[in-house]
């Protein structure tokens, strides 16, 4: 859009670029749009994850501003959205991990470390000495 496109081009350029689930979803906006749909309706063929970039469009195009700038600010608070999202899954996968290892090695730790000790005070208790 920065570069002189229309709106509606600048979504299918971006198409052309993006990976294919993405490029679909941005044809199908486009589409809507040159069919002569709101940009709320156009938008809401694509689900909840556009919402960010759907509400970014449609603040502009009340405000009269060019839409550039206001969608690469959504782009970009999804990017940061996103990228916390997978921190959080991954952090989720690594406690999810642990708890299973403990499991398994806790087990092998009681049984090669406590129990030698605990009997070994027990026999020494019982002897007397």
């Amino acid at each position: 859009m920065r570069s002189g496109l229309g709106p509606v081009e600048a979504l299918e350029a971006v198409a052309g670029q993006a990976p294919p689930e993405v490029a679909h979803q941005l044809r199908v906006v486009a589409s809507a749009h040159r069919w002569g749909q709101e940009s709320a309706t156009a938008w809401a063929h694509v689900g909840e994850g556009w919402r960010p970039a759907a509400l970014a469009w449609e603040a502009a195009e009340r405000s009269g501003a060019a839409p550039a700038g206001v969608v690469l600010a959504a782009a970009e608070r999804m990017r940061r959205e996103e990228s916390a999202r997978v921190e959080a899954a991954v952090q989720r996968a690594g406690v999810l991990l642990v708890l299973p290892l403990g499991a398994c090695f806790l087990p092998g730790f009681v049984g090669t470390t406590v129990v030698p000790v605990v009997l070994h005070l027990a026999r020494a208790t019982l002897s007397g000495g």
